[in-house]
């Protein structure tokens, strides 16, 4: 069915309407100030979400974000993994994702193995297998594209999926290799008393200041071991075994 032609009305003039190009560049813009000055305020927000939900994990002394992170950052910025296959393989599975627009381009892609060979895996069923295969490549995919935002945010541009899962000993435990973990606190313990609390900054800043352990490394250590980094919010059982771990360290203790 063919469509008449439209004449414009008498006196009426036409004006035809720009075509706007389609934006180059995940920031909607190709001037590199805005790109920066976007790319700043992206990672800025990320940061208080992932430290906000635990989207984190440290690992000796740097923080690797999950995939939960990974794929907040790219809704943030329009950016989705699709997963394009995964498969058995003779002692795992193995997956690609891709990371795509909403236009459908491709700004990424990864493919990742989940192996019975690894430690923590050795005999965990196929599906938790494959899932993870899927969340590693997913992580990787977005890694490519969104990887520079995640370290403006302070974070190592490595997905916590792709880290091993049994680290070295941290400092907490190079401390006083002995001394077993105090338990995490429930409900119903006793806080740390305000003493205890300044006694565990006191050791912390004396470990930082003569050079044998950094703090933020030392508190990150801390935050991992007794599930927090505050002094405050230790249990007295945790503050005490904490304080005399750190003390063996700084030598105070023989």
């Amino acid at each position: 069915m063919s469509v008449p032609a439209v004449e414009p009305a008498d006196g009426v003039e036409l004006v035809p309407v720009p075509v706007v190009a389609p934006p180059t560049t995940l920031f909607r813009s190709a001037e590199p100030n805005e790109i920066v000055t976007h790319a700043a305020e992206t990672a800025h927000a990320l940061a208080a979400v992932i430290r906000k939900q635990k989207l984190s994990v440290s690992i000796q002394g740097r923080s690797y974000v999950k995939v939960e992170g990974w794929t907040l950052l790219g809704s943030l910025l329009g950016v989705f993994p699709v997963l394009i296959w995964s498969r058995p393989l003779e002692n795992g599975w193995e997956a690609r994702v891709e990371a795509r627009t909403r236009d459908g381009a491709v700004v990424g892609a990864a493919e990742a193995m989940t192996l019975r060979s690894e430690r923590s895996w050795a005999s965990r069923d196929d599906y938790a297998l494959r899932s993870m295969a899927q969340t590693r490549a997913t992580s990787k995919a977005l890694r490519q594209p969104l990887g520079f935002i995640v370290e403006m945010a302070g974070y190592s541009a490595t997905p916590a999926e792709e880290m091993p899962p049994h680290p070295e000993a941290g400092p907490v435990e190079a401390a006083a290799p002995s001394s077993p973990s105090a338990p995490p606190p429930t409900g119903g313990e006793i806080l740390a008393s305000e003493n205890q609390a300044r006694n565990v900054f006191r050791l912390v800043n004396k470990l930082d200041k003569t050079g044998i352990l950094d703090k933020q490394v030392l508190m990150d250590a801390i935050g991992r071991e007794y599930g927090t980094e505050r002094p405050a919010e230790l249990t007295r059982v945790q503050a005490t075994d904490l304080i005399k771990r750190l003390k063996v360290k700084a030598g105070e203790v023989e």
